[in-house]
């Protein structure tokens, strides 16, 4: 039970509780502190006393060489931006989340209950989008919220949770075909074009018509067909005006590509921002309450440039190069991971990165709960092939013992 409240507590503290109005700024920030200070501890605490030690770790390297990188980019801040090591402590954060992968073997809690902990708050994250859509303009997160596209765009944490839970749902719809299924899809798309992001739209189409070539699951494509057909029909009428606004702003960016503001911050973040070569290796830190910070924030309003919306990209300009490279490590091993169909909701996650790694918001290092969910995946993993190798092993020493 302790173990499953730890995960919880920490989840929780990277959601930053939703950003839920009622709660006071100052609790919001301090929140996200307290699921490092939580995952630390109980870190310590079982390296020291636990009597079980971990299973195989083969996400071990990759997340040791970003958690290394982290480390290297506070002296890239202190040296080439100005930047303090105790201001460039606080300010990357979110990176320590990546110890929870460490711990979650520690704690060794079972697969199941993680995949229905994503549920539920994906869940919770439908939720509570929903609603604030419906009592906009008042406030029930303090989410960054604006209309654009046709469409109230809400930036509220937890839409990996709604990601990864759409193809847990879409596999036990095919799976059992509990309507349950298809209303929980209906209402995760309603979202993805309520929230105006087409990378997002299609990264999520693509991988869906994945599944349906690979999955063994699915007994008609035909009924596969019909079912995305009738329910697109009616999406496509109740949000004509957010679809036909995307896809406006999706021809008229393809004709000026090279106008297009992330090539251009792309650009500019690759070259002229960059003050000495060796910053292309170890990094320039994440700005905080300094001098780069405001030399961050004078480039964003000038230029309209935000390191944010590049992705991996804009992430490497932070952290450098064993960043790309454990990030790469990462992708290669979860894909070439051989998982049960059950399971794969956990590639899809990955490879859904991969379609948006130069124009994502930065599944790796920007925002605390991404970074979370990505070690509650790997750990996943780790799991299933140890638990794999152990009823293997079991079956051959009774084969053995037999003979």
């Amino acid at each position: 039970m302790l173990k499953k409240f730890i995960l919880i507590s920490v989840i929780l503290c990277s959601l930053e509780l939703f950003t839920l109005i009622f709660l006071p700024d100052m609790l919001i920030k301090v929140v996200e502190m307290a699921g490092v200070a939580i995952i630390l501890f109980f870190l310590l605490l079982y390296f020291v006393y636990g009597e079980n030690r971990p299973g195989k770790m083969r996400f071990a390297l990759p997340v040791t060489l970003i958690l290394v990188s982290v480390v290297f980019s506070m002296l890239g801040a202190y040296i080439f931006q100005d930047q303090s090591f105790s201001g460039t402590l606080v300010a990357q954060r979110v990176m320590y989340y990546y110890l929870a992968y460490f711990l979650l073997h520690y704690l060794k809690i079972p697969i199941e209950y993680i995949r229905k902990t994503i549920v539920v708050f994906a869940i919770v994250y439908m939720v509570l989008y929903i609603g604030q859509y419906l009592v906009y303009p008042t406030a029930l997160i303090k989410s960054k919220m604006f209309i654009d596209r046709g469409t109230l765009r809400i930036f509220m944490p937890g839409a990996g949770f709604l990601v990864i839970a759409y193809f847990i749902w879409f596999y036990s719809f095919f799976k059992t075909y509990k309507i349950r299924y298809i209303i929980l899809l209906l209402g995760a798309w309603i979202i993805f074009i309520l929230l105006g992001t087409r990378q997002v739209i299609a990264a999520v189409g693509l991988l869906s018509i994945l599944f349906m070539l690979q999955s063994r699951v699915i007994k008609s494509r035909f009924l596969f067909f019909a079912l995305i057909g009738i329910a697109l029909v009616p999406v496509y009428f109740l949000f004509q005006d957010i679809i036909n606004a995307m896809f406006d702003i999706t021809v008229s960016q393809s004709q000026n590509a090279g106008g297009n503001v992330r090539v251009k911050a792309a650009s500019y973040f690759l070259t002229d921002f960059y003050k000495n070569n060796w910053a292309y290796i170890i990094g320039n830190g994440a700005p905080g309450s300094s001098g780069y910070g405001l030399r961050m924030a004078s480039i964003s309003e000038r230029y309209g440039y935000y390191r944010s919306d590049l992705g991996l990209l804009g992430e490497y300009t932070k952290f450098g190069v064993l960043f790309v490279l454990g990030v790469f490590i990462i992708f290669y091993r979860s894909l070439s991971a051989k998982l049960p169909e059950k399971l794969m909701f956990i590639k899809y996650n990955f490879m859904g990165i991969i379609l948006t790694l130069v124009t994502g918001g930065g599944a790796f290092g920007s925002v605390s709960i991404n970074i979370l969910v990505n070690c509650m995946l790997l750990y996943m993993i780790d799991m299933y092939l140890n638990q794999k190798e152990e009823q293997d092993a079991g079956l051959e020493d009774s084969a053995g013992s037999n003979y």
